[in-house]
């Protein structure tokens, strides 16, 4: 160690290359899973709110209720349903709409057959 002039300078340049390129690939990383983790986050409340859309609204036909469209508040978004047609169709056309908390907007078209009181079709727009 007696003769070790300019040893020092590029062994500090080659480790603190190596830590920032560690630095750097875990930070993208850490960012890309927290991108996909909010992505997976509003895509399951949009598809919770589409649910419970569904479910409110056949419940809605299936008491015979007159009005044709209701609107339900959660915390994490709210959801609005308008029902087509009236009561004497076999199948009626049901519309529904739901925004998240962050704003997010998802739609969802159904049928629903009023004599087997089930759902026929769900078609997500």
């Amino acid at each position: 160690m007696y003769k070790s002039d300019g040893f020092i300078y590029p062994a500090v340049l080659f480790v603190s290359a190596a830590v920032l390129l560690v630095i750097s690939y875990t930070s993208s990383d850490f960012i890309t899973r927290k991108t996909f983790a909010k992505e997976a986050g509003e895509y399951w409340i949009g598809e919770n709110l589409l649910q419970n859309g569904a479910l409110l609204s056949s419940r809605h036909m299936i008491q015979g209720q007159k009005t044709q469209s209701g609107t339900q508040r959660f915390p994490y978004g709210t959801v609005s349903f308008y029902i087509g047609g009236n009561d004497r169709r076999e199948t009626v056309q049901v519309t529904i709409k739901a925004v998240t908390a962050s704003g997010t907007r998802r739609e969802a078209h159904l049928l629903f057959n009023h004599k087997k009181k089930q759902l026929i079709q769900w078609t997500e727009v």
